[in-house]
């Protein structure tokens, strides 16, 4: 032990040193004081709460005094460096006790715990709290991205104050040479500052410590699968067995279809009792927005082909009546599994129809609202027949929803 410690001792003892930043602060001629620390070459720096212009700082200091004493406030300010050093020191031997690696970050994080909160803790924090509220595909996507940062970071801490534009910068290459596409990127950039954000609102950190004010999100643009109505034709007029789950898995597509593209989750949780009077009444999983939408005649021929009986029972056969779905987690889990399964046997069916075209359920939304754009050139009521909550979102691609509007859409469109 002693020898390893020797080791260290002569090849990894920490030094400190205080620098000037580089640049100005803005408008000034003073320049930021930084505390840096070097192990083994590898640096790591800390900003300190003073700055000073250059004719104050001294880069070669005896004893420590940084600050010449010309400067009205030296005491303090190489008082500050002092402690700062000294806590340095105490952090590295407590590391080195501690059996952990003695390195520059590992000191630089140690140094900000008492003083800063762990990013990592309160995110884990944030996605239980989601969990708790059933809100579980949001829990996983935010998941994701915590899984990503503690892989970057291997198995360091990370501090708010610690996250700045550089650190944002750094994780976006991380990301990009792990394969992520620009599209992934963004989206885990997007939840990384939703969990900021929260923290900002609860007084976890300050607004002016915010990186994501000058971070700049980039989005590829997005080629979404659709069909044109030769191709939904070709799909209806397939010979398929009755009953088989390639002709259920048809059906449930063009259904989504001819209801306006309902997505996948609710036709998979559609039951008898949401049709009520030749409408369709239900509520999104994805949003938990009350959505009515008129039965157009084809989508009227597909329910027939299914026997209405209890009105608590699904209308198509991908969920089993007699399982328990109330359990947020377990409700995920299926959904996810049965649409990967219709996802899987919608390929076939494009094969049969010979639609060279990759679908899957989004499809038929997609197909919709292609459709629907070129029949209809109002496009209220076609972000209300989506169940879009701003006509934003569906120009890019309902806090109330409009059934004359929903009526009147699908009228033009199929009528």
């Amino acid at each position: 032990m002693f020898s390893q410690y020797l080791y260290q001792k002569l090849y990894y003892m920490p030094s400190y040193h205080i620098q000037l930043n580089d640049k100005p602060i803005s408008g000034t001629k003073e320049h930021t004081l930084h505390f840096r620390i070097t192990v083994d070459r590898l640096h790591a720096k800390i900003k300190l709460d003073y700055s000073i212009t250059k004719k104050y700082f001294n880069s070669k200091p005896q004893q420590s005094k940084y600050i010449r004493s010309t400067h009205p406030r030296h005491v303090t300010i190489n008082s500050e460096i002092d402690r700062k050093i000294q806590e340095a020191k105490d952090a590295a031997k407590e590391l080195h006790d501690e059996g952990k690696l003695v390195s520059a970050k590992a000191i630089k994080t140690r140094l900000l715990r008492p003083k800063s909160s762990s990013f990592l803790l309160y995110a884990e924090g944030y996605i239980s709290d989601l969990k708790r509220k059933d809100k579980i595909a949001n829990a996983k996507k935010h998941n994701v991205v915590l899984n990503k940062l503690k892989e970057y970071l291997k198995g360091e801490d990370l501090m708010f104050q610690e996250m700045n534009l550089e650190f944002l910068n750094r994780f976006q290459e991380f990301l990009v040479k792990k394969g992520n596409n620009p599209n992934t990127i963004h989206n885990n950039f997007t939840a990384f500052r939703t969990i900021f954000y929260k923290a900002i609102e609860e007084g976890k950190v300050k607004q002016e410590q915010n990186p994501f004010f000058s971070f700049k999100l980039k989005l590829a643009s997005i080629e979404r699968s659709r069909l044109n109505a030769s191709e939904i034709e070709a799909i209806e007029n397939l010979k398929l067995n009755e009953g088989s789950l390639t002709w259920n898995v048809r059906n449930a597509f063009l259904f989504s279809f001819y209801c306006a593209g309902i997505r996948a989750s609710d036709i998979l949780m559609m039951k008898w009792k949401n049709v009520v009077d030749g409408r369709l009444l239900y509520q999104m999983h994805k949003t938990k927005m009350h959505h009515s939408i008129k039965l157009v005649e084809k989508a009227k021929g597909i329910l027939e082909l299914y026997e209405k009986t209890d009105s608590t029972h699904y209308i198509f056969p991908f969920f089993n009546n007699d399982f328990d779905y109330t359990d947020p987690q377990f409700l995920f889990n299926q959904i996810s599994a049965k649409t990967a399964l219709l996802n899987k046997y919608l390929k076939t069916i494009a094969t049969k129809a010979g639609i060279e075209k990759k679908i899957s359920t989004h499809t038929a939304r997609h197909s919709f609202a292609d459709i629907a754009r070129q029949k209809t050139d109002n496009i209220y009521n076609l972000s209300k027949t989506l169940g879009h909550s701003s006509i934003k979102i569906t120009e890019a691609y309902l806090a109330s929803f409009d059934e004359k509007a929903v009526d009147d859409t699908l009228d033009e469109v199929f009528s």
